[in-house]
């Protein structure tokens, strides 16, 4: 079967449900339980709580306030959590 989808960058909700199609395609087809897991991170609200702690000891130290640190912190964290 062969599916031919537009995907209209000016009509917003048509990109959603564009979105929306390809997942549910992916996971019938694939057998994927998501096709677009990879962008989505899960995390527990126990476990966001611990990493902000260890986020909040860290910024005593040194200047880590400045958003470049905070990126940095973050970008650590979902590289750990990638699931491929």
């Amino acid at each position: 079967m062969k599916t031919v989808i537009v995907f209209d960058t000016e009509d917003q909700e048509g990109m959603k449900n564009t979105l929306k199609i390809v997942e549910h395609l992916a996971t019938a087809y694939l057998g994927a339980n998501s096709f677009l897991s990879g962008y989505k991170v899960p995390f527990g609200k126990i476990e966001l709580i611990k990493e902000f702690r260890n986020y909040a000891v860290l910024s005593r130290d040194e200047d880590f306030g400045g958003l470049r640190h905070a990126k940095g912190f973050v970008e650590k964290i979902i590289a750990g959590k990638k699931q491929f």
